[in-house]
């Protein structure tokens, strides 16, 4: 399925895959992993007296991965959110660059939100100040490194371009 989708994506447009039925399905996903993870301060509200949500995640490795896993879905929705910016510009038209697209968006997210865990632990920071600081800095870091790959790629086709004499 998964080679199916990659063919489709880097060849010619297909009429029973067409881009807005991805970009449908990019949206959808976008919602389907954020929407458990909205639900998260609700159920710490109503828990008694908050201990039940808060207690399990205080251990080091446990908000460690949690870290992780809110880094690397703010790092796919950053992804998701390109890929549908690509198919809108130009529906018809292979992925520029899908590998090198998806991976400096998830290592950027990856990085820092690792960062902003180490520094808001060290700073002393709570749980929910914690969460919320590795959410913001790993899709501003999965965003710049999108912009700092595009301005490193469209200058190295330039250079190829340009005449020696």
């Amino acid at each position: 399925m998964m080679r199916k989708l990659h063919d489709r994506l880097t060849t010619q447009a297909s009429a029973r895959l067409t881009a807005s039925l991805l970009r449908r399905l990019i949206w959808g996903l976008i919602a389907m992993v954020w929407l458990p993870l909205a639900a998260l301060p609700a159920l710490a509200a109503i828990s008694p007296g908050a201990v039940a949500l808060v207690d399990p995640l205080n251990i080091q490795p446990a908000l460690l991965f949690t870290a992780v896993v809110i880094s690397t879905m703010s790092g796919a929705t950053s992804l998701l959110m390109r890929i549908d910016r690509e198919l809108s510009a130009a529906a018809g038209k292979p992925l520029p660059r899908p590998w090198i697209m998806s991976s400096s968006h998830m290592f950027g997210a990856w990085l820092a939100g690792i960062l902003a865990f180490i520094l808001s632990q060290q700073s002393g920071f709570g749980l929910w100040s914690t969460l919320g600081s590795v959410l913001s800095a790993s899709f501003l870091g999965s965003k710049f490194l999108e912009v700092m790959t595009e301005k490193y790629l469209s200058a190295g086709s330039y250079r190829k371009n340009v005449d020696p004499a």
